[in-house]
C-alpha cells in the first residue's frame, strides 16, 4: 500500500503538472501583485519621510507625489502595450478606461502560463524547484523583464531603468517563484 502511494505521488505526470502549475500561477501572480503594491506604497512613504527630514514642505511633497501618480497613470506599462497591440491585431481599439484591466489580464495570463510551464518542468525535472522556486522567479525576471520586454520595445532598455526599479522587479519575481513553488507543491501533495 505504501509503495503504491509513493509511486503515485512521485511518478512524473504532465497533466498533473499543468493543473497544479495553472492554479499555482494564478495564486503566485496575485501574491506578486500584492507584494508590488505593498513595496510601492512603502517606497512612497519612505521617500516622503526622507524629504520631510530634509525640511521640504508637506504640500510640496504631496504635490510632487500627485504629479508622479498622474504621470504613472498616463504612462502605458508593458502589459498595457501588449493588450493594446492584441486589440489592434483584432481590429479593435482599446478604450483608455479599459487599459489597466486589459493590462492586468495580460499579466495574469502570462503568470498563469509561466506557472503551467513551471508545473510541467517540476514534474519532469524536479531540479527546477531549486531554491523553492526562487531560482525560477529570478530566471523569469532576467528573461522577461530584462531581455524580452525591452527587446520587443515594451519598456526602456535596462540601462535606462533606475537600479531601484530593477531590484523591486527582481524581488517581485522572487516572491512569484517562491509562491509558485509553495502552492504547486501543496497542490501536488493533494493529487
Amino acid at each position: 500500500m505504501v509503495t503504491k502511494w509513493f509511486r503515485r505521488r512521485h511518478h512524473p505526470n504532465v497533466v498533473r503538472g499543468v493543473v497544479t502549475g495553472i492554479a499555482a500561477g494564478i495564486a503566485a501572480t496575485l501574491i506578486m501583485d500584492q507584494f508590488q503594491k505593498l513595496t510601492s506604497a512603502s517606497q512612497k512613504a519612505a521617500e516622503k519621510q526622507y524629504r520631510l527630514a530634509h525640511h521640504e514642505s508637506k504640500e510640496v511633497i504631496e504635490r510632487d507625489q500627485r504629479q508622479k501618480a498622474e504621470e504613472t497613470a498616463q504612462h502605458e506599462d508593458s502589459t498595457e502595450k501588449v493588450a493594446r497591440k492584441i486589440a489592434e491585431a483584432t481590429g479593435k481599439d482599446l478604450a483608455e478606461h479599459d487599459k489597466k484591466k486589459a493590462g492586468q489580464a495580460v499579466h495574469y495570463a502570462f503568470g498563469t502560463l509561466m506557472g503551467a510551464v513551471y508545473g510541467v518542468a517540476a514534474e519532469l525535472v524536479p531540479e527546477v524547484t531549486t531554491g523553492g522556486g526562487t531560482a525560477y522567479g529570478t530566471l523569469l525576471f532576467l528573461c522577461a523583464d530584462e531581455v524580452a520586454v525591452p527587446a520587443f520595445q515594451l519598456a526602456p532598455s535596462p540601462a535606462e531603468t533606475p537600479g531601484t526599479d530593477h531590484l523591486q522587479h527582481w524581488a517581485a519575481h522572487v516572491v512569484y517563484g517562491g509562491s509558485l513553488e509553495l502552492v504547486r507543491s501543496l497542490l501536488r501533495r493533494l493529487m
